[in-house]
C-alpha cells in the first residue's frame, strides 16, 4: 500500500500502484476460468491418475516475454535440475549462471555469459517472443522467422547449452564472454574461511574451449569454473582480461554453445577444470539434439508424477494455478544439487556477488521452500533438503555434547553445510531455540512414510528421530503440576528465553509419538520407548488465554519477530486441524495471530488451509502474491528472502486440494466458497496413495486412488453421510459400502480404487482429457501489482476507480514514458501530479527518495486553474457520455477538468456504485 499523498498537507486519495491492465489492450493474455463441466470426469482406471494432456496443459501456464527485457531483475529463469541461468537482454543475451553446489550456502554464482553478434540478434526485427517453456524446460527467444535462441541442459547436471538457429545472410561476427565482477565486491557472506580465494580468478582459453574458475583454494573443498565451448561451429579462444575469456565463433546458421558451472566438491580430487573439461567434451560428444531429447523427456516424467487444476474466480484462481506451476519449476530446476536450493540464493539471481544471509540454511525459511514436495509426488526433492540434516549427524550430535552435556542431537536454527552452529548461537534471535531438530527429524519419518522406505527409516530417519527425543527428554523438566515443560527457550525467533515455549510442547507432541511408532515397528530401543511415553502422558498442555493458544506461558515476553509462533501447532506440527478436539481454539489461535502476512516467508495461508478455511487461503494466496510478487518473472523485490512465498503458494494450493497429515485422506478440504472454482488434482498422500479427485459447480464428483504399496486406506466421506462405495477398478469389484464420514479399506499395492457414491457413481460421467491452449502474453492478478510476462505494445497507464467494493476501468491510452524503473526503486509510495505545460499533465512517482515520471500526453485541456485555486484536495473520474472520460479536480469549493481524450472502456456504472473511495494507476 502506497501512503495517502498530501499536496499542502491535505490529503486527496489513497492512490495503490498496481500492475494490470483490461484484457484487449495491447497482447494482454486473457485468463479464462475454466468453465465447470460437472457431466465429465478425466480419471484414467489403467493409470490410477487423471488424463492430461501435458504438453497443451503446461503450455497455457508457460512465461512469455512479448518485448525484449533489459531489466535484469526480470530475468526468466531456465534449470537443468543443478545449474540455474536468470536470462535477459543486453547486448545480446546475458545470463547470471549458479548452481546450489558452488560455495558454502550457495553464496558466490559462477559468473555472467554473454552471447552477442554483429548486427545485434536483438536488431531489425518486427516481431518478438520470449517463452519459458514448462513442460519441456527451455527457453525459447524468436526474432522474426530467422532466429531463435533455446536455452535448455543435459538433464540433472552441471552442463547448460544456448543452442542458435540464425539465418540472416548479414552476421559477420559472434562472440560469446565468460566474465566475474569486481573483485573487491567480494564480502564474505557465506561464512567462508578463506574469501581471498574467492577474490582470486584464474582462466584458460584453448582449442577445447575458454573458462573462469574462483574458489580453488577454498578449505571446504567448495569452488567452480565456467567453462565452455561450441558444438556445430569452428571458434577460436582467448582471455580478455583477468576476469574475462572470449569465445568468437564463426557465424553459422546452427551452432550450439554448451556452458558448465563445475563445482570442485563434485569433481574429482576437487579439480573443477578438469571436471568442466570433461563435462563439455561429453555432452559435446552426445550432441545437441540427443541432449535436447533427453532434456526434455526428464521433464515431462517430473510433471507427469501429480498434476493440479485450481482455477475460476474470474480467472484470478488461474493466476494462482500458474504460479503454482513456475514455481515448481523454479524451484526443481535447481534443486537437485547435493545441497539444498537456498531460499535467498537458490540458482538464481541476478546481483553479481551482492546477497545477505548466506552464512547458514534458516530452517523456518528452507522448509516453506520444500515441504510441499512430498504431496506432488517428488520425495527425491525433500530428500535433497533432508540429506543437509542427516548427513551431519555425527557433527551435530557431537556439539550437542559439548554444548549441552546431553548425548542427543540439538539442531541449530541456522546451520552451516557441514552442521556449524555459528550463524545460531552467536544470535539472541537463534541462540535458544531447540525445536529445529524435531521439525528436521519429522520431515525425514514423512519421507519414509511417502516413500515406504524402510531402509531409509532404519538406517537415517529413525537414528536421526531418536537422538532427538533423547535430546527433549534430558531438556524437560517437571512443574509445579508435575507435568513436562520446557523451563525456558526461545519460542522460536520471537520470544526469548521463556517458559513453557508452545514450540517446545508441539515438538513433543509431533515427534514423540511417531518415534514410538518407529522403535516398536524396528524392534529398538524398547527401554528409552517407556521413558517417552511416560513424557508424553505427562506432557503439559498448550499455554491458553482460555480460548485461543499462546506463544509461551504467560505473561507474554517482549516480541523480537514477527512470527505468528502459536499457530505453529496448526503446521509445521500437525497436531491440530479439522476434526481435531481442539479445533476451535486452533481456528481462533490463527484468527488472533498478532502478525498476518507480515513476512515474505509468512504461512498463514497453508495454516489457513490445514483448519479448512478454503477462502481464507485463496485470499492468503492473493495476499502473498500481492506484496511480494513484485517482478514478471515471478520472484519478489523483497530482501528478506526470496523463494519462500513461492514454496508457501505450492504448499497452499496442494494443502487445499488433499490432506492426509494425520492419515485420513480429505479431498477438497480448503477450496474457495465461490461457486466458479475448478478443482482437479492426482497428488500423493501419506502412506502411498496416488489420489485423484475433481470438484466442479461446488460437487465432488470421485475420489480415485492408486495404492503404491498396499497399506490400508482411510478416506473422509466427501459427500457427509451420502452412501458411498469402493469399487476396485480392475475387476469392478464393490469392496466396501458405507454412509459413515469415513471409510477405511485394505488396498493391495499397485491396484486402482474408486469411492464413489452410490446414487451417482463414476460411470454416470463422460470421459474426458485434460487439455490446454498455449499462453500468448502476460497476465495480471486483479486488484494487485502481480503480473506474469510481459506485454508487446508501448507504456499504457490506466486509472482504476474502486467504489462501494466494485472495481471499474477507463484506459488512458494517451499516456507515454512508461515509469520503467518502477520495480527496481521499490513500490510507489506517493504520487504527484505535475503541470508540463501545453496542454500536458505528469504524474511523478517516488519511492525510496527516487523520482520517476510518466507523461499524461493524452490529458487535454490542462487543468490551467489548477494552481490558482490551490492545492487539489478530491478527484472525481467524469464520464462525458462519448466514451471519453475526464478527471475532475475539487480544490477550495471549485472544480476543474482535464479531459482524458484517450480513455476507452467508458465507466458506465459510476453513478450506480455511488463516489469514487479510492484510484489505482494500472500499467501494463
Amino acid at each position: 500500500m502506497v501512503k495517502m499523498k498530501e499536496h499542502g498537507n491535505r490529503p486527496i486519495r489513497r492512490l495503490l500502484a498496481v500492475l494490470a491492465l483490461v484484457a484487449g489492450v495491447l497482447d494482454l493474455a486473457v485468463i479464462v476460468p475454466a468453465l465447470a463441466s460437472p457431466t465429465d470426469a478425466a480419471f484414467d482406471g489403467s493409470t490410477g491418475a487423471l488424463s492430461v494432456d501435458y504438453a497443451s496443459y503446461l503450455s497455457k501456464h508457460d512465461l512469455v516475454y512479448n518485448r525484449p527485457n533489459t531489466n535484469p531483475a526480470y530475468g526468466l529463469t531456465v534449470g537443468n535440475g543443478r545449474t540455474g541461468a536468470m536470462v535477459w537482454n543486453q547486448n545480446g543475451l546475458t545470463m547470471q549462471v549458479s548452481g546450489a553446489d558452488l560455495s558454502e550456502q550457495s553464496a558466490y554464482a559462477a559468473g555472467l555469459v554473454n552471447l552477442y553478434s554483429t548486427p545485434g540478434m536483438d536488431t531489425g526485427y518486427s516481431t518478438y517472443q520470449q517463452r519459458l517453456s514448462l513442460y519441456d524446460g527451455t527457453l525459447t527467444t524468436t526474432y522474426d522467422s530467422d532466429r531463435t535462441v533455446t536455452v535448455m541442459g543435459s538433464p540433472n547436471s552441471e552442463v547448460m547449452g544456448i543452442h542458435v538457429d540464425d539465418h540472416r545472410t548479414n552476421v559477420s561476427s559472434v562472440a560469446l564472454d565468460l566474465s566475474l565482477w569486481d573483485p573487491s565486491t567480494v564480502t564474505n557472506v557465506g561464512d567462508v574461511p578463506n574469501l581471498d580465494t574467492w577474490k582470486t580468478y584464474s582462466t584458460f582459453a584453448d582449442s577445447n574451449g575458454v573458462g573462469i574458475s574462483r574458489g580453488q583454494a577454498d578449505p571446504n573443498n567448495f569452488g567452480s569454473t565456467l567453462a565452455a565451448t561450441v558444438e556445430g561451429a569452428s571458434y577460436t579462444s582467448q582471455v580478455v582480461n583477468g576476469s574475462k575469456v572470449r569465445l568468437t565463433i564463426t557465424p553459422s546458421s546452427s551452432y550450439t554453445v554448451w556452458f558448465t558451472a563445475a563445482s570442485r566438491r563434485g569433481a574429482a580430487n576437487h579439480d573443477s577444470v578438469a571436471q568442466a573439461r570433461s563435462q563439455l567434451a561429453g555432452v559435446k560428444s552426445t550432441g545437441y539434439a540427443t541432449t535436447l531429447n533427453n532434456y526434455r523427456n526428464w521433464w515431462h516424467d517430473f510433471w507427469q508424477r501429480s498434476f493440479v487444476q485450481y482455477s475460476g474466480l474470474s480467472g484470478d484462481a488461474d493466476y494462482l494455478e500458474n504460479v503454482y506451476y513456475l514455481a515448481t519449476y523454479m524451484i526443481a530446476s535447481g534443486g537437485y544439487g547435493d545441497y539444498p536450493f537456498h531460499f535467498i540464493n537458490g540458482v538464481y539471481r541476478s546481483t553479481g556477488d551482492q546477497t545477505k544471509w548466506s552464512y547458514g540454511y534458516w530452517y523456518w525459511n528452507q522448509r516453506d521452500v520444500y515441504n510441499s514436495f512430498l504431496a506432488s509426488n517428488h520425495a527425491d526433492l525433500l530428500s535433497t533438503f533432508n540429506r543437509l540434516y542427516s548427513r551431519n549427524q555425527g557433527a551435530l550430535k557431537s556439539y550437542t555434547n559439548t554444548r549441552y552435556g546431553v548425548d542427543g542431537l540439538w539442531v541449530p536454527e541456522t546451520m552451516g553445510w557441514d552442521g556449524n552452529a555459528r550463524g545460531t548461537i552467536n544470535s539472541d534471535y537463534t541462540k535458544d531455540i531447540l525445536s529445529t531438530g524435531t521439525e528436521a527429524a519429522y520431515n525425514m519419518y514423512l519421507q519414509y512414510r511417502y516413500t515406504n522406505d524402510a531402509n531409509y527409516l532404519r538406517n537415517t530417519a529413525y537414528p536421526f528421530m531418536r537422538d532427538v527425543v533423547k535430546f527433549y527428554a534430558a531438556k524437560l523438566s517437571r512443574d509445579g503440576s508435575g507435568k513436562y515443560t520446557m523451563a525456558s527457550s526461545n519460542s522460536h525467533e520471537t520470544y526469548w528465553d521463556v517458559p513453557g515455549a508452545i514450540t517446545d510442547l508441539a515438538a513433543v507432541k509431533s515427534l514423540f509419538p511417531v518415534t514410538i511408532q518407529a522403535s516398536q515397528t524396528l524392534g529398538l530401543d524398547a527401554d528409552l520407548r517407556t521413558q517417552w511415553q511416560n513424557i508424553l502422558d505427562n506432557l503439559a498442555p498448550y499455554p491458553t488465554d482460555g480460548s485461543a493458544y499462546l506463544p509461551h506461558t504467560p505473561p507474554i515476553a517482549q516480541t523480537r519477530n514477527d512470527e505468528n509462533v502459536a499457530s505453529e501447532v496448526i503446521w509445521p506440527y500437525n497436531t491440530t486441524g479439522i476434526g481435531a478436539p481442539d479445533y476451535q481454539t486452533a481456528v481462533n489461535t490463527w484468527n488472533r495471530r498478532p502478525f498476518p502476512y507480515d513476512n515474505v516467508w509468512a504461512n498463514d495461508a497453508i495454516q489457513a488451509a490445514r483448519l479448512g478455511l478454503g477462502d481464507q487461503a485463496y485470499n492468503g494466496m492473493r495476499t502473498m502474491l500481492q506484496k511480494y510478487q513484485n517482478y514478471p518473472n515471478g520472484l519478489t523485490a523483497n530482501t528478506n528472502g526470496v523463494f519462500e512465498y513461492l514454496g508457501v503458494h505450492l504448499s497452499v494450493v496442494n494443502e487445499s486440494l488433499l490432506q492426509s497429515y494425520n492419515d485420513k485422506i480429505r479431498v477438497f478440504p480448503a477450496v474457495p466458497s465461490d461457486s466458479s472454482f475448478a478443482g482437479k488434482f492426482t497428488l500423493l498422500a501419506k502412506n502411498g496413495f496416488l489420489v485423484s479427485s475433481e470438484r466442479e459447480a461446488g460437487e465432488v464428483k470421485y475420489v480415485g486412488l492408486k495404492s503404491l504399496y498396499g497399506n490400508a486406506a482411510t478416506m473422509v466421506n466427501p459427500w457427509g453421510t451420502q452412501q458411498v462405495r469402493v469399487r476396485r477398478v480392475s475387476d469392478n469389484a464393490i469392496i466396501t459400502t458405507s454412509s459413515s464420514g469415513e471409510v477405511t479399506f485394505p488396498t493391495s499395492a499397485n491396484t486402482v480404487y474408486v469411492l464413489e457414491r452410490t446414487a451417482k457413481p463414476l460411470s454416470a460421467y463422460s470421459s474426458t482429457r485434460l487439455t490446454g491452449t498455449a499462453n500468448q502474453g502476460a497476465k495480471s492478478l486483479s486488484g494487485t501489482a502481480s503480473t506474469l510476462g510481459l506485454s508487446a505494445g508501448n507504456a499504457v497507464i490506466s486509472l482504476r476507480a474502486h467504489a462501494n467494493n466494485q472495481y471499474v476501468t477507463a484506459e488512458n491510452a494517451g499516456a507515454s514514458a512508461l515509469i520503467a524503473n518502477r520495480t527496481a526503486i521499490g513500490p510507489w509510495e506517493t504520487f504527484d501530479e505535475i503541470d508540463l505545460g501545453g496542454g500536458a499533465i505528469a504524474l511523478r512517482a517516488h519511492a525510496n527518495n527516487q523520482y520517476v515520471t510518466a507523461d499524461n500526453a493524452g490529458a487535454s485541456p490542462l487543468i490551467a486553474n489548477r494552481t490558482a485555486i490551490g492545492t487539489w484536495e478530491t478527484f472525481d473520474l467524469v464520464h462525458n457520455g462519448d466514451g471519453s472520460v475526464s478527471l475532475r479536480a475539487h480544490a477550495n469549493n471549485q472544480y476543474v477538468t482535464a479531459e482524458n481524450a484517450g480513455a476507452s472502456a467508458l465507466i458506465a456504472n459510476r453513478t450506480a456504485i455511488g463516489p469514487w473511495e479510492e484510484f489505482d494507476l494500472l500499467q501494463d
